[in-house]
Formats: structure tokens, sequence, C-alpha cells
């Protein structure tokens, strides 16, 4: 499986940002919640370990999502983006 961080908002790989978006859902879509709580925490120290975290942007991308999410959820993934300040 890939990294959380090898989507990118350019498009290099040839694939479209839906066909890249559907392979990662594909990639994370088994996982149980401990899993991907796992997956995240190893992608955002990686990221903070090479200076490319930016809690803005993914806080923006969630506040983007919020509209799609159900309420409990979306609380949920703030609870979470909180923690990784």
């Amino acid at each position: 499986m890939g990294r959380l961080s090898d989507f990118q908002s350019t498009r290099t790989s040839g694939m479209s940002q839906e066909e890249e978006l559907k392979q990662k859902y594909d990639s994370l879509k088994d996982m149980n919640k401990d899993q991907l709580n796992s997956e995240l925490m190893r992608e955002v120290a990686r990221q903070k370990s090479s200076g490319s975290f930016d809690y803005n942007t993914l806080s923006n991308m969630v506040e983007s999502l919020r509209g799609s999410l159900p309420q409990s959820d979306y609380e949920n993934i703030k609870r979470i983006l909180e923690s990784l300040r």
C-alpha cells in the first residue's frame, strides 16, 4: 500500500484525480478504525520529520468535506486533527 501522501494535486502519474482517489480509497477501505489511525499517525510522523506536514492545508481539506460527512465522523476527524498540532 502506498502512503497517504502519495496523492498529489498535480497529475504526474497519468491518472486522473478521480482515478487516483479511487485507488487510494480502495487501498484503505478494508482497514478498521485502529489500522486507519495507525496509518494516519505513521504518515503524519513521516511528514513532520521531513518538514512537509501542513496542518492548515489538512484542516482546510477537512472543512471542505464537512457537508458530505456525518456529524459524528466530522467531529471525530476534527478531534484527531487537533491532536496532530
